[in-house]
């Protein structure tokens, strides 16, 4: 196995609503990933492909997946989140993607990160990220937005 990177899969939405796509689109490499009119896919999906193929481990969040299936069902339709569940259900099977769970520990820690960064725009899904990685020593994060640069990790976007 390569080394280990995480999908991120938050987004930022506004409450504009012609922003609301976009902001959708252009933030979650998960989203990028399966949205075929998202402006990033080809880029997305060659780079995801790119990683499985250098066996690099994927890692996520139970709360990251969550709020991916939620925004796809909202803006995209339930058949793309459950054929996004698809997505994340082969690569458990071939061992390519891990899954973490958010702990009270975990919670909590997410949560002084998203009290104390009252200038950000970080979501609570991305301050547990944040926590996530740390602990497992994930320094690269599969991202369009600038959230993990700006909390030191490395964007390969």
């Amino acid at each position: 196995m390569g080394w280990a990177i995480w999908l991120n899969g938050t987004t930022r939405i506004s409450c504009n609503g012609s922003e609301i796509e976009n902001d959708f689109r252009r933030l979650s490499a998960w989203i990028a990933i399966v949205d075929t009119g998202d402006s990033k896919h080809s880029d997305a999906r060659a780079y995801y492909r790119e990683l499985i193929n250098d066996q690099t481990r994927l890692i996520t969040s139970a709360f990251v997946l969550a709020e991916t299936y939620t925004n796809l069902r909202y803006f995209l339709g339930h058949h793309r989140a459950v054929q996004f569940n698809r997505l994340v259900a082969d690569a458990q099977a071939n061992g390519t993607l891990q899954i973490l769970w958010v702990d009270p520990r975990v919670f909590d820690s997410a949560w002084k990160i998203f009290e104390k960064y009252s200038d950000q725009e970080f979501s609570f899904a991305d301050c547990t990220s944040f926590v996530l990685m740390g602990e497992h020593k994930i320094a690269r994060a599969f991202a369009f937005d600038d959230d993990f640069r700006i909390m030191g990790f490395d964007v390969n976007s």
